[in-house]
């Protein structure tokens, strides 16, 4: 890198030396007060990034080649604290609490426990009934332990996502003591010299003290969208404006750089203005919290139409026609019976467990969840559209081959895993033999190697590379190179290569601890870092004294875009007569073979040579390069070109001025370096393993008709091959059906026409634009077009009235705004396989699209970011949910537009910002494991609905009108309807979210989430009309047999009203009645909570059998069920059985005999389902199937 601003500062001020000052002075002055609290115009705070940089340097006690120095740095964490943002304060429980006691159903339940209290004495009330005041005490202590109970578990999950955070610590690179090392961003100190590259965060406020083409993206303070070009001198007097400051947070989106950190923490720029706006922020609104309200209103609508049948029955006929039977009280009580009955209670507490849960297993297989919300959405995923390298395969880079010449190779020797034998006597002797043999070989070798360097010590340095003889077994020393072109891949792979060892913080994961090391650890990327092994490990070069003996002058970093990397450096040489200005400067250039190639017009044979490169060895090289991507390598060219020192400083210059200049360039910006007439040297093959759970979690993802697209930059060759290893590309289709290509070329009339293959056989010829979009794109494309109009609209009308304000609120709590409705017109998938070139996507239309994308399996190779961010586009065109994943500074696009980005671990700072989940591990396997967990929140929620509603609202209501109506004792009072609702199901609902997945989950399409609710006509006919009716149906059974059996017959207790007992009568007085009453509504409702235990094992399983998913042992066990069948058997016990509840709520013993049907209908309708589910298993088709829930 330059360091420009060093020198120049150094010829502004020649008195001030760089030399850091000795500790003294440093004990003396170890605070800075940067922001001091004197005026604004103090120059300290003015002109920090005006002052020479030598100034600087002092005021901080720190060296801008060695760093800090380590004796200073405790100190000046003590005084200046960590480097990190106070955080917001933490949720206030009893305000969580307080919320909770009014939210969802509890504000309905108030005044439904207000009005029971109100009955105990007025309206009227001769003699106060106990049970109405006992009963408005209930509901207000049911109401205060639910809502403890969801307060628990909501802090649990705040807990566990603010955990994550622990989870994912962020390194810096920084110069101390003269070493680079890795430490975490925390531990960072004003006066560090830290270390940037593309991708990062910066880590702190900081100023640049030498840059390479470095461009950083500061929109989140300045608000300014286009990267800031950072220089070394400041271009403004406002601190905000000047480019040679960068902020914290800020994202590096090219190049290279060093900074010296002048601010940290609350300190920071960022720090400060978030203490001036940090406040809480009301909670998003997101599909899940819809789903859930629109439930609720279901329920208030359907309790405020039950209410309004309920007070029109008794105020305009019963009230005159019957006015002894229900009084005003009593039908206060009713409406009480009537709301406890419409709550189905478990369901908040259901969902807040369910996102506890999923939290819990996300935490478990490091996967961090930015929003637990967001789970919501792997239940429709649909698209996959994957990186390859580090994602599907291991990212452990090893160079197995070296090529050069046309037909010249090399075989690395692979370090072999010894199989481990018994360690006896007899072979602790042998070994120790061939131990001393060996030595003594060494020894001989040393002294011959010895004798050969003293004879040839006139040679250049940087020609002396080393390598391990390919058949030598006897020596494990290295032998020299007689090949210029291998010394030459060797060179390049040691010097055009920015991986290196530095002391850095290994962090290990351990469930809720983490664990930092210091450890020296090789940091880059992975074909730098096998490049790095090849080297050293396998070829015995010094690399360090290399790269000190031949320093680097300038580099290009590698860039997804441009897919190369050039490097320039000065060669080392023992001729002391050779001038300066007439060193050899060797420039590097090493990428993808196909387009390295393009820049060489000449190329190195294996006796030295430099031939020229025509077509026919171009041809050659290529067809290496595609029988190793056959084999699932990835290919990488290097060639070089060699300049004198006085024509690679003339070079620059020349690029210099032109930069400096107004005068803009058509051509590429290669950072000055030439862009042709290089020397291909030769090729390295690289392997990169596929995972090995990688092609399982394919094919789950397919059973689950969810497409893989897998999107790299690798070489087509090379992506097929690896697609057909992880399963993205099956035999079942690529081989039995075919893998479709197609080709961009011009026709006679020089147009540009596609040339459709399938297996290498031309099916179509078709020319851009000339036909017309089907009717499926069309309606998405109109779709689209109204979203951006709503979007236009909402902008154009932002003060509107408050009463429409009001409205909108409102309405966004249960649907969704036009522009977030999801489209659902989905073309139909062929079977057939494709692989698309990123060279050809740009000339694609929406025919061409339409016909790519509708393949079923899909690999787009040789792309850009900015055609990954197009793909992704073009997938939701057309109905797609599409996960992304990515780990680069340019992903971070795709990322954000995807429904689900998925960052990871090991990817830059700027990808890990735009995802919606980080993979800590970075598995694909993990984004299978979060889609089967969003499937499994789906699948228990509406199991907890389908369980609530036929108890809970069906066979509640129906006793209270058919009392109004038929004129028959009360079956369900109102204290038995709120123990049911409020006790009996909340538990065994709170069960029902603990079950685990069907084994068919990952079978079934991914959801439309624009058409699949929580609560739809499927699920409320089955909830309603098969289970409702059948459950309300036997509860009236053992209500009616209790009667019959006690000698009151049906017609003694059906439409009787006020005479029940007295016409007809009865041998029963009327006190025997009003007890017998009591007995048979404890029998109802003892019958309703046994039936539900049946209800729960049919509805625990949408279509697999219950003995395949049966709750006591293998993968559907789930024994909180047992626990909450026993808590709801000790609640009916208690309330049946014990005095208290007898005198106080008016309930009864009950015997045995009379909830005994129960059983029988139960088992009924146990295998009624299982018959059911039997026949959508068989006949997914059939009209069964398509009514199921």
């Amino acid at each position: 890198m330059e360091r420009q601003s060093v020198q120049n500062d150094n010829k502004r001020d020649p008195n001030i030396h760089m030399n850091t000052p000795d500790q003294s002075s440093m004990s003396q002055d170890s605070t800075v007060e940067l922001w001091t609290t004197t005026e604004k115009s103090h120059p300290e705070q003015e002109t920090v990034h005006m002052i020479p940089l030598e100034k600087l340097f002092q005021r901080f006690h720190t060296n801008p080649t060695t760093g800090l120095a380590s004796n200073f740095i405790l100190d000046a964490r003590t005084q200046y604290g960590d480097n990190k943002l106070t955080p917001p304060k933490p949720p206030n429980y009893f305000w969580l609490l307080f919320k909770q006691l009014f939210a969802g159903f509890n504000s309905i339940l108030w005044f439904a426990g207000i009005i029971a209290i109100l009955a105990y004495k007025s309206f009227g009330a001769i003699h106060p009934d106990p049970s109405n005041l006992a009963l408005g005490i209930l509901i207000f202590i049911v109401i205060i332990l639910n809502s403890i109970l969801n307060s628990y578990q909501e802090i649990k999950s705040i807990k566990i996502v603010t955990s994550f955070s622990k989870l994912l610590p962020t390194l810096a690179t920084v110069r101390r003591d003269g070493t680079e090392q890795q430490i975490l961003t925390d531990e960072i100190i004003p006066g560090d010299i830290i270390l940037i590259r593309m991708g990062d965060k910066l880590p702190a406020d900081c100023r640049f003290i030498s840059c390479d083409n470095l461009k950083v993206n500061t929109s989140e303070l300045t608000g300014e969208s286009i990267p800031v070009s950072i220089t070394v001198q400041y271009t403004s007097i406002n601190f905000m404006e000047t480019r040679n400051i960068g902020f914290y947070s800020s994202m590096v989106e090219q190049g290279t750089g060093e900074a010296v950190v002048i601010a940290t923490g609350d300190n920071t720029v960022l720090g400060k203005m978030s203490k001036l706006t940090r406040r809480s922020t009301g909670d998003e609104i997101t599909g899940l919290h819809r789903e859930v309200n629109r439930f609720i209103l279901f329920v208030v609508l359907i309790t405020l139409t039950g209410i309004a049948v309920l007070w029109i029955t008794w105020g305009e006929w019963l009230k005159h026609h019957h006015p002894g039977f229900i009084s005003y009280n009593d039908n206060i009580v009713n409406t009480v019976g009537l709301i406890v009955a419409f709550l189905p209670m478990g369901l908040p507490s259901a969902v807040t467990l369910v996102l506890t849960i999923v939290a819990k297993q996300m935490y478990r297989q490091h996967v961090l969840v930015k929003s637990l919300q967001i789970v919501e959405t792997f239940n429709s995923v649909s698209v996959i559209a994957t990186d390859k390298t580090g994602t599907l395969t291991q990212n452990k880079m090893t160079v197995t081959h070296l090529l050069w010449d046309t037909d010249c190779i090399y075989d690395v020797p692979m370090p072999q895993r010894k199989a481990e034998v018994e360690n006896t006597f007899f072979r602790r002797i042998r070994a120790v033999s061939l131990d001393a043999i060996k030595m003594a070989r060494r020894l001989s070798d040393s002294v011959y190697r010895l004798a050969r360097e003293l004879s040839s010590s006139s040679r250049d340095e940087s020609e002396c590379i080393p390598l391990v003889d390919n058949n030598a077994e006897k020596s494990d020393e290295p032998s020299e190179i007689r090949i210029q072109a291998f010394r030459d891949l060797l060179l390049g792979a040691a010097l055009c290569n920015d991986a290196d060892k530095q002391i850095a913080k290994d962090v290990e994961f351990d469930h809720n601890k983490i664990e930092t090391k210091l450890k020296l650890k090789l940091v880059g990327d992975a074909a730098d870092t096998a490049l790095y092994h090849l080297c050293v490990d396998q070829c015995s070069v010094d690399i360090n004294k290399v790269r000190n003996v031949n320093p680097r002058l300038k580099v290009l970093p590698f860039n997804s875009s441009n897919k190369f990397m050039i490097s320039a450096n000065q060669l080392e040489t023992l001729d002391f007569s050779i001038s300066e200005k007439d060193r050899t400067v060797l420039i590097i250039l090493k990428g993808a073979p196909d387009i390295v190639i393009q820049r060489c017009s000449t190329y190195k044979t294996n006796d030295n040579e430099i031939l020229s490169l025509d077509s026919e060895v171009k041809n050659a090289l290529f067809t290496r390069q595609e029988k190793l991507g056959e084999n699932g390598y990835r290919v990488m060219a290097m060639c070089q070109q060699k300049l004198s020192r006085q024509q690679y400083d003339n070079m620059m210059e020349k690029y210099n001025a032109r930069k400096g200049s107004s005068v803009s360039e058509e051509n590429e910006d290669l950072n000055g370096f030439p862009s042709n007439d290089y020397c291909f040297i030769g090729l390295f093959s690289l392997l990169d393993p596929s995972r090995l759970e990688v092609p399982d979690a394919v094919l789950k993802a397919r059973r689950a008709q969810i497409r893989i697209a897998m999107i790299t930059g690798d070489h087509p060759t090379t992506a097929k091959a690896i697609a057909k290893q992880v399963n993205i590309f099956t035999s079942d289709i690529t081989d039995t059906n075919g893998i479709d290509t197609f080709k961009v070329e011009k026709n006679e009339d020089g147009k540009f026409i596609f040339n459709l293959y399938r297996n290498d056989k031309l099916i179509e010829q078709y020319e851009p634009h000339t036909k017309k979009k089907d009717d499926l794109q069309s309606k998405n494309i109109k779709h689209l077009t109204k979203q951006i109009s709503t979007e236009f609209d909402k902008y154009e009308t932002q003060e509107k009235p408050w009463y429409k304000r009001v409205w909108l609120s409102f309405r966004n709590r249960f649907k969704k705004s036009e522009n977030e409705i999801d489209l659902t017109v989905k073309k139909e998938y062929i079977p057939y396989a494709i692989i698309i070139a990123g060279t050809e996507i740009n000339y694609m239309d929406d025919f061409m699209w339409d016909w790519v994308l509708s393949h079923q399996e899909l690999v787009f190779a040789r792309t850009s970011p900015e055609q990954k961010l197009y793909i992704v586009k073009e997938f939701q065109r057309r109905a797609e949910i599409v996960a992304v994943t990515g780990d680069g500074t340019n992903d971070a696009p795709a990322l954000k537009c995807a429904n689900l980005g998925v960052a990871m671990q090991s990817g830059t700072e700027v990808s890990k910002e735009a995802g919606d989940m980080i993979l800590l591990d970075n598995n694909f396997t993990s984004i299978i494991r979060a889609i089967e967990a969003g499937r499994l929140l789906s699948d228990n929620l509406k199991k907890v609905a389908i369980y609530l509603l036929p108890a809970g609202s069906w066979s509640q209501i129906w006793p209270v009108f058919f009392c109004l109506w038929f004129g028959i004792p009360l079956a369900l009072p109102a204290f038995y309807a709120t123990v049911f609702c409020m006790l009996n199901d909340v538990f065994m609902s709170l069960a029902m979210v603990a079950e685990k997945a069907e084994c068919d989950i990952m079978s079934r399409p991914p959801s439309i989430r624009s058409k699949d609710h929580l609560l739809n006509w499927k699920l409320l006919l089955h909830a309603y009309m098969f289970v409702g009716n059948l459950e309300c149906f036997t509860g009236f059974f053992c209500f009616c047999y209790y009667w019959i059996d006690n000698d009151v017959p049906f017609y003694s207790f059906m439409f009787t009203y006020e005479k029940f007992g007295i016409d007809p009568v009865t041998p029963y007085s009327i006190e025997q009645l009003t007890k017998m009453t009591y007995v048979s509504q404890s029998i109802y409702y003892c019958s309703l909570c046994l039936f539900q235990f049946f209800n729960y094992f049919a509805t625990r399983t949408r279509y697999a059998s219950i003995l395949e998913h049966n709750p006591f042992w293998g993968k559907g066990r789930n024994w909180y069920v047992f626990g909450a069948m026993s808590i709801s058997v000790g609640i009916q016990i208690l309330i049946t059985k014990v005095k208290w509840f007898n005198r106080i709520f008016h309930t009864a013993p009950v015997p045995v005999k009379y909830v005994m049907p129960t059983l029988g209908f139960g088992m009924l309708w146990l295998i009624i389902d299982e018959l059911r589910k039997y026949l959508i298993r068989k006949f997914p088709n059939s009209f069964l199937a398509k009514i199921a829930w």
